[in-house]
């Protein structure tokens, strides 16, 4: 049920529930509650009211200010533990300056399309527009009742939100103090600290290239002695960005970079020389995928939480490299195809066969978002890149914190980009109306 909220001049620390409402929740008239706006927090005496319309409740108007709420929404309650919360107060932390989320707040919208789902406030906010000393935000509440859809307002620090930016680390770290596990997708890490995280658990680490991130010419060797040559990666690259394939011949070492067509070839003294300027790379033990017609083929596992609040595959797509590119990047020259048409086409698997395999993929994203949420807390929105050898082995390559939410667009599937879109604020809403 929906609630429309009123502020009147009432006692102090008053709230005027229909008393159909308050029968429901079991809350008896004089009762004392906690009443919850997004992190803020105020006891407040319950007082049951006769009312023929059951969707107004009343509030003292010092409670009002005191939770900023805002009256021009409507939204749900919950009730347990004598809390009853209000709500739910969803934030979108999507820029850094306000200049720049204004500019793009016709964009957001798309994060809008099943506010009838969701009601209460949905806003989006930048890290300029936090204000740590009154713990409040200045963001812009979604409102299709204005002409442009958005509404600027002083609200309190929602219980649940979701990152998409880059943040300081001050920033970072008071808001995961403010906001606690409601925060979401909050913690970036690199290649090394996944590799790090995933390799102790034997299940998850069989899937993973071997990986160090001592870059040196004793290494490199060891690489090329056990799997005749090693990637060099940048621990935060992307898109195939950097990345260079080292193998040797006689007393040279072949480089070759990707998407670029010369092979240098170094003396050990140069090779030294080289490493010592990438300190920031990986070595990595190169996997050798199954190709499609020479080229190299990924998939990207759409990983994400929705309204249950368990992990679920939103999608899988694949990706089809540019001929004998050293990566799969698919904007470069190749192309893009859904997760199980794909399979059938790359290994000619029958529909049950690529079925089980696309069963078995999800099976290991999912084990292994859930370690990355006890190691490194929680996350809802998570784009895994794997891989599948000849031997029709599962590798996964790298876990992006910070998807590309259009991967959807590239084979022409806006449903699932509709959801890729929505289930973050899905789960929004269950952690902000307490699970």
């Amino acid at each position: 049920m929906l609630y429309e909220v009123n502020a009147e001049a009432l006692s102090s620390n008053s709230l005027f529930l229909p008393e159909s409402t308050a029968k429901s929740f079991g809350i008896e008239n004089k009762q004392t509650v906690t009443l919850s706006f997004g992190k803020r927090k105020i006891p407040v005496t319950v007082n049951k009211v006769h009312s023929t319309n059951d969707s107004r409740i009343f509030v003292s108007k010092n409670v009002r200010s005191e939770l900023l709420i805002d009256t021009n929404v409507k939204y749900e309650m919950a009730y347990s533990n004598n809390e009853l919360i209000l709500g739910p107060i969803i934030g979108l932390l999507l820029g850094k300056s306000d200049v720049r989320l204004q500019k793009y707040l016709q964009n957001y919208l798309i994060y809008t399309m099943l506010y009838e789902q969701i009601n209460g406030v949905l806003f989006v906010f930048c890290e300029q527009q936090i204000d740590f000393a009154n713990e409040k935000i200045t963001g812009y509440v979604f409102d299709p009742s204005t002409p442009d859809n958005w509404r600027k307002a002083e609200l309190p620090f929602p219980r649940a939100v979701f990152r998409r930016v880059e943040l300081s680390k001050k920033t970072l770290t008071g808001l995961q103090e403010k906001i606690g596990a409601g925060f979401f997708n909050a913690q970036y890490f690199d290649k090394w600290q996944f590799w790090n995280w995933m390799s102790p658990y034997e299940e998850l680490g069989k899937h993973l290239a071997e990986t160090t991130n001592k870059v040196t010419l004793t290494n490199v060797n060891t690489f090329i002695e056990k799997y005749n040559g090693v990637y060099l990666k940048p621990k935060n690259g992307s898109r195939g960005q950097g990345i260079y394939y080292i193998s040797k011949k006689e007393n040279q070492y072949l480089i070759l970079e990707n998407y670029q067509d010369n092979i240098q070839q170094l003396s050990s003294e140069q090779m030294t020389k080289f490493l010592s300027k990438h300190s920031f790379f990986l070595l990595q033990q190169p996997i050798h995928l199954h190709t499609f017609e020479d080229r190299k083929v990924d998939y990207r596992v759409i990983l994400q939480k929705d309204g249950t609040g368990h992990w679920q595959c939103t999608g899988i797509i694949a990706r089809f490299g540019n001929t004998n590119a050293i990566s799969s990047n698919f904007k470069a020259n190749g192309f893009a195809m859904e997760g199980t048409l794909a399979l059938m086409t790359q290994f000619g698997y029958d529909e049950l066969t690529a079925f089980k395999k696309n069963q078995e993929i999800i099976s290991i994203c999912t084990k292994m978002a859930c370690t990355i949420d006890d190691i490194a807390g929680a996350y809802a929105d998570l784009g895994i890149d794997i891989g599948i050898d000849k031997d029709g082995k599962v590798w996964v390559i790298e876990m992006n914190k910070r998807p590309d939410h259009d991967f959807p667009l590239f084979i022409n599937d806006r449903k699932m980009y509709y959801s890729v879109k929505s289930n973050p604020v899905l789960y929004a809403k269950y952690i902000a109306m307490g699970n």
